[in-house]
């Protein structure tokens, strides 16, 4: 089995374990995780090697996509970044952190994800 695939597998549990509340279905692709929420917007996560990830919801026509294409030099969290409702509105990470492991960015991004919905 595939590292990336555990860790897919592994984030399938955390979100039976502490997110059912806020999650109607998940979907396990080869390459991604796509998650549909209470309020019919869509969450697609591709994390395929260790500290290299995207986690881009989609609501509405706004975005939230934390990834770590390394462009943006200039914030502080490089790569680390977020594209904040827009595509071209690129801000700080302020949702994962530098060393988390994997399941750490995820539980942190689906835990910012909660406080949006509940709203």
């Amino acid at each position: 089995m595939s590292e990336q695939l555990i860790r897919m597998l592994n984030f399938i549990k955390i979100l039976n374990d502490e997110f059912s509340d806020i999650v109607t279905d998940v979907d396990l692709h080869s390459d991604r995780l796509k998650i549909t929420l209470i309020d019919n917007s869509w969450i697609e996560i591709r994390y395929p090697i260790k500290h290299k990830f995207s986690f881009h919801w989609q609501r509405g026509n706004r975005i939230y996509r934390l990834d770590t294409a390394p462009h943006h030099k200039y914030l502080k969290t490089y790569p680390r970044h977020i594209h904040f409702e827009t595509e071209d509105n690129v801000i700080e990470d302020f949702i994962t952190k530098a060393g988390d492991e994997p399941e750490d960015d995820f539980r942190n991004f689906m835990k910012w994800v909660r406080k949006q919905l509940m709203r």
